[in-house]
């Protein structure tokens, strides 16, 4: 039987343990704002958080290690909104053409941005902050699952129309370059959620009302 003793040493340890993690958690992210990853240094991050480099390397491999650590969740949850809207666009293009998709992309949009923008800072980190590491290329993860399900669309909804309707890929992805670029500052450089509710709203139809115009329907 463990004593009484033993197990408020482990939980004291264990609280330690977690109080570190937080705290270079917590430089990580402030070293990284600043400075991006690459230029930021190691031996500054845990010198903010007020350990050694031994302690860091017990609670993470590398400088990379702790950057993914900060980032990865907000990225999964990213993609969970696409996967999302993805699957409702695609029920409302088969029950009705796409009748409803102008609302469907726009309050998707809008409720996306609202999540990301209340977690602005590791949003910036993930999106403008990440060179160097393997999320650098995040953007063009977003836009290329824009061009897919974009052209996608295009296809069922110009076959159930009868209607013959092309936009050059090259084309098609410069335009979803240009939205999710949109987006992304919206959510960086707003204020305030009404800021961020209204801009991403006007974006939005912007490019949805020119999409209707490019593909005739």
């Amino acid at each position: 039987m463990i004593s009484k003793e033993k197990v408020g040493r482990v939980m004291a340890d264990l609280n330690g343990y977690e109080l570190t993690h937080k705290k270079i958690m917590d430089s990580g992210k402030a070293n990284f704002l600043k400075d991006g990853y690459e230029r930021a240094n190691l031996r500054k991050i845990c010198k903010d958080a007020g350990v050694t480099t031994g302690a860091f390397y017990r609670h993470f491999n590398d400088k990379e290690d702790l950057f993914i650590s900060l980032v990865d969740p907000l990225a999964k949850e990213l993609l969970g909104f696409y996967n999302k809207f993805e699957e409702e666009s695609f029920q409302n293009i088969e029950k009705n053409c796409g009748e409803d998709l102008s609302k469907i992309n726009i309050e998707g949009s809008i409720e996306s941005a609202l999540y990301m923008f209340s977690k602005k800072d590791l949003f910036n980190l993930l999106i403008y902050k990440s060179y160097g590491t393997k999320y650098d290329n995040f953007i063009e993860l977003l836009v290329e699952k824009e061009d897919i399900n974009r052209h996608k669309a295009f296809q069922i909804i110009s076959k159930k129309k009868n209607i013959k309707s092309e936009v050059p890929k090259n084309a098609m992805h410069l335009l979803n370059h240009a939205y999710i670029n949109a987006l992304c500052e919206i959510i960086i450089h707003s204020q305030t959620e009404e800021e961020v509710k209204l801009n991403t709203r006007i974006v939005s139809k912007f490019f949805y009302d020119g999409w209707e115009k490019l593909r005739g329907f």
